[in-house]
């Protein structure tokens, strides 16, 4: 129970600390973007970039990028890939012969690199995208029940 009251209180500063529903909206699209990125063990990195070059609510940031985590990697990078193929050489009909196979690196299976490369960046435009007017909406609600003077 002590770490929902934490995650409470962390949003509970998040709406009351002078955040714009745009910039906590923005960053939680951000996070679901990163969230979906094919680059494993970058998401940290791109996190603190993020929060740099927009000036973003970090926690709010952090909470969207870990719907990606050890649990749901699997099914994550799973998805992106699947998209990334069908996008690639069923949908265009590119079968690139540049393409790198997995295992000339790993030596796994043969499965096309660019696919999960181009599968999770356009899966993770396409999230956040799709997620913004919903967010907005939420975060509109919440800005207000916590902080009833504010009207955004």
């Amino acid at each position: 129970m002590q770490i929902l009251e934490k995650i409470k209180n962390v949003l509970k500063k998040a709406f009351t600390q002078g955040w714009s529903v745009e910039k906590l909206t923005l960053s939680f699209c951000m996070g679901v973007y990163i969230a979906f990125s094919p680059f494993p063990g970058a998401h940290t990195i791109m996190m603190f970039i993020a929060k740099w070059l927009f000036n973003i609510n970090f926690p709010i940031l952090f909470i969207a990028t870990s719907i990606n985590n050890p649990w749901t990697m699997v099914p994550f990078y799973s998805f992106d890939y699947a998209f990334g193929y069908w996008f690639m050489h069923k949908l265009l009909g590119i079968n690139p012969g540049w393409a790198i196979p997995l295992a000339k690196i790993f030596g796994s299976g043969k499965i096309c690199v660019w696919s999960f490369f181009i599968g999770g960046n356009i899966l993770g435009i396409f999230m956040a995208l799709l997620s913004y007017p919903f967010v907005k909406m939420v975060f509109k609600k919440l800005v207000l029940k916590f902080d009833p003077m504010k009207q955004n």
